[in-house]
């Protein structure tokens, strides 16, 4: 007996939307561990801040929480807002997070932008990024976990 003649036609249509859709999910909302490869000041530094920068960056991780687009680690998106998870990211588009703090939302001494990308959709088991912290970029791959 095949599997039709158990389930009415129906049935077996929303069974397997719901198998693929919780399959799609689970994967989906896979947390990611990034390295950084690279730190790139969009202004020209001194060498010896630019020295900083790698020596304090390059090599290290941060941790994120893809459902919240939370991050932990030795990058985070420092500001008083929630991170806003534009794009959870799949096999077609990549992940997409931002965080926005208006001079009026901090402490009055400025406003910030940080964005992270992550391209999900890269078929390698580590996948590129790149997180911008107003005007620093930073590189490297992220691997779910």
């Amino acid at each position: 007996m095949n599997i039709s003649g158990i389930y009415a036609p129906g049935q077996l249509a929303c069974l397997v939307l719901a198998f693929v859709g919780t399959a799609a999910q689970a994967q989906a909302l896979t947390d990611f561990r990034c390295t950084i490869d690279r730190v790139v000041p969009a202004p020209a530094l001194p060498q010896a801040q630019l020295d900083f920068l790698r020596h304090s960056y390059v090599g290290k991780e941060f941790t994120v929480e893809r459902k919240t687009g939370v991050m932990a680690g030795v990058k985070k998106m420092h500001s008083t807002t929630q991170p806003q998870v534009i794009d959870i990211g799949g096999d077609q588009n990549s992940f997409k997070v931002v965080t926005t703090m208006r001079r009026d939302q901090g402490a009055g001494a400025g406003s910030n932008v940080y964005v992270l990308v992550v391209n999900t959709f890269d078929a390698a088991t580590k996948k590129p990024f790149l997180f911008t912290d107003n005007a620093e970029a930073y590189i490297g791959t992220c691997v779910p976990f």
